[in-house]
């Protein structure tokens, strides 16, 4: 049960793997809805939402169990990063996330670049770390990413902040290639984040080429053991819902 409830936790931060070295106007606002699955079997579902405006960004998500072994834990998940953009990259004001699995657990971070330190919160403790430039939270890794692919790049090392300390992410482009989706056959760019050599666990994010990068599937799990993913079953783009298009060939 313990392994069980670790891969819940884990899928319903990764998206913050939504994962920005680009303007408010050329990243687009996204609502995508995407079911929960753990070894092909329905769990709950995860809804995931940027906005944006001249000045600032929110990314907001929620996840909740809805069946099997995540409704019985009554897994809910909530959080909202806040942010600006600074010299053209998204730059993280306040994060807050809840977390509730059979017990409630809380994390927040508030950023004051005038002083050039970001005071964190998290179930363990509080604690106040130097800020470097260019430091990211869960909620931004997805906007750094997304702008980085629009600007065609395809890896990140970032500085992000996890409660006690700093530690650097790396991300990469692992393939291109075509997925069959609930919305039809989309065109993905897979980015998988590196971790050393020999970790049994992998988490990889697709982002949809042809619908402004935005998340279409989420995949989280041991090598060895359970597979968790996040399927895309809606998807809206500056407001508009992105209609179903074709199957991919056979």
């Amino acid at each position: 049960m313990k392994n069980h409830r670790h891969n819940l936790l884990v899928l319903a931060a990764i998206l913050l793997v939504f994962p920005a070295i680009c303007s408010a106007g050329q990243l687009a606002d996204f609502e995508v809805k995407l079911e929960l699955y753990r070894n092909d079997k329905l769990h709950g579902e995860m809804i995931f939402k940027l906005t944006t405006t001249d000045d600032r960004w929110t990314m907001q998500s929620s996840t909740e169990g809805t069946k099997g072994v995540a409704s019985w834990l009554g897994l809910k998940e909530s959080s909202t990063g806040e942010g600006d953009w600074f010299q053209g990259e998204a730059r993280p004001l306040r994060y807050e996330r809840n977390v509730r699995v059979i017990k409630k657990m809380h994390w927040s971070a508030d950023f004051d670049w005038d002083k050039g330190v970001v005071h964190t919160v998290y179930p363990d403790g509080e604690s106040t770390l130097q800020l470097k430039p260019g430091m990211v939270d869960e909620s931004a890794i997805g906007l750094r990413v997304r702008a980085g692919l629009k600007n065609g790049e395809n890896e990140w090392f970032l500085d992000l902040v996890d409660e006690e300390k700093i530690e650097e992410a790396h991300f990469r482009t692992r393939s291109v290639e075509s997925v069959q989706t609930a919305l039809g056959c989309m065109k993905v760019h897979v980015v998988e984040k590196v971790r050393w050599e020999g970790n049994p666990r992998y988490t990889r994010t697709y982002y949809a080429a042809d619908h402004e990068f935005a998340p279409v599937l989420l995949e989280h799990g041991k090598y060895d053991g359970d597979h968790v993913e996040g399927r895309v079953v809606s998807l809206t783009i500056n407001g508009k819902p992105v209609a179903a298009g074709p199957d991919c060939p056979p």
